[in-house]
């Protein structure tokens, strides 16, 4: 699963297309679409073209832009009115969760703006949600305990890394016993996914996270709940390091490959 290279931005796209299945052409015209937006080819507020033109220049029919505007607007990213067009809508109005519009996002290319605000959210909830763990008599030590043994062995080649990763702070979540946090886990799991993506880029890199994902999983065990949210605190700080070092090799590969993409238009109006 490892790579010497970091070329993250499509590593998402692909593994949401891989479950959802076949590609269509109604898929392929939203990508697209989408592609145009997070790409920065149409600003905030922009009309976009009438569906014929798209249509033209996609070399699809009317029907089909029709309904790819349509998972569009569901999603947030545009809306549609009768005789004002189709206008792209600021960020903050988008499904930022939706595994899709990650995937856009990322395939865009990177921004500072974006890790920090992935890394802010996940120090918003995982450390709380750690200390609610260990606190929990009831949390399940052993399925916590099972993830990092799993890491552990994912390191030598013994199975996906990134699936024990993600099932190690699901299971955090889970356990804080808290139903709010609970209810997050669909949500959240997009975003851990393509933290650790970004974060884990190498079989060194994931060996050298084993031993803080190991302190957090003894401190919540031994339930010391002031333990356990500074420890995951500072795993998930040393997560940010490791996206920030690699970030200025990504943006040198997305250049070198001459591709036209404009940053993700972080717009907050």
């Amino acid at each position: 699963m490892f790579r010497k290279e970091s070329v993250v931005n499509y590593d998402i796209v692909r593994i949401i297309n891989d479950v959802r299945g076949p590609t269509t052409r109604h898929r392929e015209t939203v990508d697209r679409l989408a592609g145009w937006i997070v790409g920065g080819r149409f600003a905030v507020n922009a009309v976009l073209p009438i569906e014929d033109e798209i249509g033209r220049e996609l070399g699809v029919s009317r029907t089909v832009v029709r309904e790819a505007m349509r998972t569009l607007v569901a999603k947030g990213m545009v809306s549609v009115r009768r005789h004002h067009g189709t206008r792209v809508l600021p960020i903050d109005s988008w499904s930022l969760f939706d595994p899709q519009v990650v995937g856009w996002r990322l395939s865009a290319g990177l921004s500072r703006a974006y890790v920090e605000d992935l890394i802010s959210f996940r120090l918003g909830i995982e450390p709380y949600a750690a200390g609610l763990a260990a606190a929990n008599p009831d949390f399940p030590d052993e399925v916590l305990d099972d993830a990092s043994r799993r890491m552990a062995a994912a390191v030598d080649g013994e199975g996906s890394y990134l699936e024990a990763d993600l099932d190690f702070h699901k299971t955090i979540i889970l356990g804080s016993n808290n139903q709010f946090l609970r209810q997050l886990i669909p949500l959240v799991s997009t975003t851990l996914q393509s933290s650790f993506r970004l974060s884990v880029t190498s079989i060194d890199i994931a060996r050298d996270s084993l031993p803080l994902h190991r302190a957090v999983a003894d401190a919540i065990i031994a339930r010391k709940p002031d333990m356990a949210r500074a420890t995951l605190t500072k795993l998930i700080e040393s997560a940010r390091e490791d996206i920030l070092r690699v970030l200025p090799e990504i943006e040198r590969e997305e250049t070198h490959d001459g591709s036209d993409r404009a940053p993700d238009p972080d717009v907050r109006e």
